[in-house]
């Protein structure tokens, strides 16, 4: 796929984001499914994951569609959004997978104080996130504990690429951040509705500028996995 293509995919992806995270909250208002919701909430993702697809990185890919498929069922009801963590939690997966067969062995990695800066401040922010974010009487509080311990080994793994490939990393900690978010709005309602919306807003948006430059900071790294 030319770069123009894929400039013109990302703009688009990244109006739909916008938009979805300026109106998407009125389509909540019936009572689920969310049809309508769903399909806009996921779009913009599905069309990163179709970058991917057309540059024939297929790890990247798998992790960017399982992400959509978490967005999907997130949206979809209250019911599925424990299948949403796992399909999210299985796209991390995919990402570790990539970053594994083409970074640098860790013990190489953390050989550099800037990368054992970098991966002790997500093991530290992924220790204390549930602790803060998630009530102790939650049903959910253990699997959403086991999802924040693979979500930060996704991003401490992406401190082992190579630094050209910085927007992969920067990817990863916003992807993380947002999560933070996630579970804030979900468990911490603020009873202004003008700052909720706010809150929910820039949550929404750091989780797709993570997504996008995991996507378009990792194209070409299936040929380096290829030639090991």
């Amino acid at each position: 796929m030319s770069t123009n293509k894929q400039t013109l995919l990302l703009a688009l992806s990244a109006i739909l984001a916008i938009a979805y995270g300026a109106f998407g909250s009125s389509l909540y208002e019936s009572e689920p499914p969310y049809i309508v919701g769903t399909i806009f909430k996921a779009s913009s993702i599905v069309i990163l994951g179709l970058v991917a697809l057309r540059a024939r990185s297929n790890l990247l890919a798998a992790g960017l569609l399982f992400g959509a498929l978490g967005d999907a069922l997130l949206a979809w009801s209250p019911d599925t959004f424990l299948y949403g963590a796992i399909a999210f939690l299985i796209g991390h997966f995919f990402y570790i997978t990539l970053f594994t067969r083409t970074g640098m062995p860790w013990r190489s990695a953390m050989r550099e104080p800037a990368r054992v800066i970098a991966a002790f401040i997500i093991l530290f922010a992924a220790a204390r996130m549930p602790t803060l974010l998630i009530p102790n009487d939650e049903p959910l509080r253990i699997p959403l504990l086991v999802y924040t311990i693979v979500l930060g080994a996704m991003a401490m793994f992406s401190f082992t690429l190579p630094w050209s490939r910085w927007l992969v990393m920067a990817g990863a900690v916003l992807f993380f951040i947002s999560d933070g978010f996630v579970a804030w709005n979900m468990f911490h309602h603020d009873p202004d509705p003008t700052l909720a919306y706010w809150r929910s807003f820039a949550g929404w948006m750091i989780y797709w500028a993570g997504q996008a430059a995991i996507c378009f900071g990792a194209l070409g790294l299936h040929k380096a996995a290829a030639r090991t």
